[in-house]
């Protein structure tokens, strides 16, 4: 009896295994997708090379073909199956993906791995959620979406903006103008000294 249980046993202990070359996949592919960005950012983000563009194009196709292949194969990944970092670096290709129907589909994966505490945030959820609505030709309901027009950062349409910062609270995201700060900075357009980017 005790050897039976010990059987029985052994799938679910091996279900619980991170796939470590899954994990490392993502993670490179992750990697891929922000040192091109890294690379523009470096040359200016108002004025960035075709040569860069088409780079980030390249990049973000190829990343977007690879992770079709993966959750074809094992559906939305898990913490379990490829830790935070996997599900990390998932996230930002589906953030990049030029596909903007694929975007559409996951985003219930996302809202699902957040509310279950799967290594998404709030934060994640609501700019693919933006992302996706920009991209429909609606309006965005968290104001994580910007333009860059004449050297200033202009939020796209945003939905009912009186009460933008409620739905960025419940999502644990700091308030618009703080984010316009943010944004700021990250541009190089003005210098916000309190704000910290790592």
């Amino acid at each position: 009896m005790r050897y039976l249980l010990f059987l029985l046993l052994i799938p679910f202990f091996t279900l619980a295994d991170i796939n470590s070359e899954l994990q490392k996949e993502l993670i490179e592919m992750g990697l891929k997708d922000q040192e091109i960005r890294n690379e523009i950012g470096k040359s200016g983000w108002q004025n960035p090379s075709r040569e860069l563009l088409d780079k980030l194009s390249e990049i973000d196709k190829l990343n977007t073909a690879k992770l079709k292949l993966i959750i074809k194969e094992h559906s939305w990944l898990t913490k379990d199956l490829v830790g935070v970092e996997g599900i990390g670096a998932a996230f930002l290709i589906i953030q990049h993906s030029p596909d903007i129907a694929f975007k559409a589909e996951m985003l219930p994966c996302l809202e699902r791995s957040y509310l279950n505490d799967e290594g998404i945030t709030g934060q994640e959820v609501a700019l693919l959620t933006d992302r996706v609505l920009i991209a429909q030709g609606k309006k965005q309901i968290y104001g994580t979406q910007v333009d860059l027009i004449d050297g200033k950062v202009v939020f796209k349409p945003i939905k009912d903006e009186a009460n933008v910062d409620k739905r960025r609270a419940d999502m644990k995201m700091p308030p618009l103008d703080f984010y316009l700060k943010l944004m700021e900075e990250m541009y190089g357009i003005k210098d916000h000294p309190e704000i910290e980017l790592n």
